[in-house]
């Protein structure tokens, strides 16, 4: 095979004697990590590999050139790093002897998944496998290269956010699409702005499926979990996932498209859940499609709609804002249980509530407002003549009082709301050309947000910053404009914002790596410095100690950082010449999930491992 010319950053052709790429800025020299493929080999006699592109507990991504099609891809290797590793220089993985048969029976899982999804290329908007092969004592599968950006890429070019008109334009093929990926018994778990590609012809792409034990925390893998988006099921492995899993994950994104704001994660939400409706944090929201989105991420999994046909169903059609949660009729919960969980999850069916209970709760809307208007009638009557007061009243919302933590129950109340508490200010009169507005209350509510609402861009804002234990980072605590008192437009208001508590009671690490640590110490203000510790009794990548113990509280205005020791676990020795082999049949016999396939514990030069993947 003639050898090319690539940059091995983005697979182009280039001179031979161009030492950086004029495309991509990749130097040839770059280095990379030892513990995966080095940029340059060749796999299967075909593909060119390029640079590491990403990885996690599951597996790596390598971008990569077919020299039969001439054409780039992308190429995931079955990597569990927490199972196995590769010697500096080696191509071929070496299997930790004590997780052979968890290497195995997670590799089945993952060639399985892979299988399922070859068979939907079909699809337009799945990037599904076009390749799969066995080399290296592992698996490899090969994907189209996709032209484009993620979606996350696209929201930070385009403002933050979208429209929910522009998502009703954009999103039903992903609707359709996990809706046929749930039929084939499959969920994603990993739904989130990262997972989605935006194509350079304008097409959305879902990526980044994985096998269940890479998106669930607590399993042998180092877990990848989308905090803001990842079900409260996917933190423990105890807990039963399936579509209602995904139905979380959408609204999840739906939420951070049509606010700009990632939704609190679901872990800070059990102890603490104030997670705010869309409509709130933008207006400009259909109120049924916020409801609907705080449905679809209820922390109960009984409670969430259960599935991505309901959730559209309900997105597209339920006609009010606060009226009670009903299931579709027309569509039957597909209960999918997580892999590996060691049972049979028995199919759930959410009951509708009865159509003579709905009747009665409709009747029981109108009579308030009725009694409500006539209230007013006569209101309007007592204070009729003398000086006349125009009196604005706000319309009637319905509040629901589920707050979306477990084993809460629906119901509706009717509550009245004054115009001075709404998000919009209220425009009361004129003073010549100049309007004049009443000020809400702005306590409580997120400094970023507000300052940048269109709502207050007739207010310049100045913002002073101190520690307050009332209040959390970033939430203002106190304005100089009162509520209810008038301000023109282009007129100052100094806020206080709090930088949360001065004291942070520090959490607890048991059972989280390190990245899930760092999230909820970036949750609360908490400065940190890593440090790798060598120890075996932890897991390599989890947090093994802090510099100070969990409930202890560290002094946040003094600047004080928590040192966390994250564990490196030391290399496995070599046996002597002297000691006696391990027999053949611990890696092999135990478990065989496909015929002709050996995964070695160890290296050998030609690595016996034949996969036939397509039927």
């Amino acid at each position: 095979m003639e050898r090319l010319n690539l940059c091995y950053g983005c697979m182009n052709p280039i001179d031979e004697n161009t030492d950086v790429c004029p495309s991509c800025g990749y130097r040839s020299d770059a280095p990379h990590l030892p513990s995966y493929l080095a940029p340059g080999i060749t796999l299967n006699d075909r593909y060119i590999l390029g640079k590491l592109m990403s990885y996690n507990g599951e597996s790596a991504v390598y971008i990569a050139f077919d020299t039969i099609t001439d054409t780039k891809v992308t190429i995931k290797e079955y990597m569990p790093d927490s199972l196995c590793s590769r010697e500096k220089g080696s191509s071929v993985i070496r299997v930790n002897p004590n997780f052979v048969a968890q290497y195995k029976t997670l590799l089945s899982e993952f060639v399985e998944l892979n299988k399922v999804l070859s068979k939907m290329r079909t699809l337009n908007h799945i990037n599904a496998a076009i390749d799969m092969f066995g080399d290296n004592n592992t698996a490899y599968v090969v994907f189209s290269y996709l032209e484009g950006v993620t979606l996350g890429e696209y929201l930070r070019s385009c403002g933050g956010t979208l429209s929910w008109d522009e998502v009703k334009k954009l999103f039903p093929p992903i609707f359709t699409t996990i809706s046929l990926v749930h039929n084939a018994g499959l969920v994603h778990r990993g739904i989130s702005p990262e997972n989605i590609i935006l194509t350079d012809r304008g097409e959305l792409k879902l990526t980044g499926f994985c096998i269940a034990d890479a998106r669930t925390a607590n399993t042998e893998l180092v877990p990848e979990v989308y905090n803001g988006y990842a079900a409260p099921e996917q933190y423990s492995s105890n807990n039963w996932q399936g579509t209602w899993t995904d139905v979380y994950g959408i609204s999840a994104l739906l939420y951070r498209i049509l606010t700009g704001v990632t939704p609190t994660d679901a872990m800070s939400r059990k102890s603490n859940d104030e997670l705010e409706e869309p409509v709130k944090i933008n207006p400009g929201i259909p109120k049924s499609v916020s409801r609907v989105i705080m449905n679809g991420m209820y922390m109960n999994g009984e409670l969430r709609i259960q599935t991505i046909t309901e959730l559209v169903t309900q997105l597209f059609e339920q006609p009010e804002y606060g009226s009670t949660r009903l299931s579709s009729s027309s569509t039957q919960t597909i209960a999918i249980p997580r892999q590996r969980s060691g049972g049979t999850v028995q199919q759930r069916k959410k009951s509708a509530p009865s159509r003579h209970g709905v009747f009665i709760a409709v009747v029981a809307v109108i009579l308030c407002v009725g009694a409500f208007m006539i209230a007013m009638i006569i209101m309007l009557d007592d204070t009729s003549g003398g000086n006349s007061i125009a009196t604005e009243i706000a319309p009637i919302s319905g509040t629901s009082s589920d707050s979306g933590s477990e084993g809460d129950t629906e119901t509706t109340e009717i509550t009245l709301e004054p115009m001075v508490e709404t998000t919009q200010p209220s425009l009361t009169t004129t003073a010549g050309n100049s309007m004049v507005y009443v000020m809400n209350d702005l306590t409580g509510k997120n400094y970023d947000i507000i300052s940048n609402s269109d709502a207050y861009n007739n207010l310049v804002f100045k913002a002073e910053y101190d520690y307050n234990d009332e209040y959390k980072k970033g939430q203002i605590f106190e304005q100089s404009i009162p509520k209810n008192e008038t301000y023109s437009d282009g007129a100052e208001i100094l806020v206080k914002v709090s930088l949360g508590p001065k004291y942070i009671t520090i959490p607890d690490y048991l059972t989280l790596n390190k990245k899930d640590y760092f999230a909820k110490l970036n949750e609360l203000g908490i400065k940190y410095e890593e440090q790798e510790e060598l120890t075996e009794d932890t897991l390599e990548g989890y947090v093994s100690r802090t510099s100070k113990e969990p409930g202890e509280q560290l002094d946040a205005e003094a600047g004080e950082t928590l040192i966390v020791y994250v564990a490196k676990n030391p290399p496995k020795t070599e046996p002597s010449e002297t000691e006696t082999e391990p027999p053949a049949t611990t890696a092999a016999t135990e478990f065989d999930p496909f015929e002709g396939m050996e995964i070695e514990p160890f290296v050998t030069d030609e690595p016996d491992i034949v996969i036939n993947f397509f039927d």
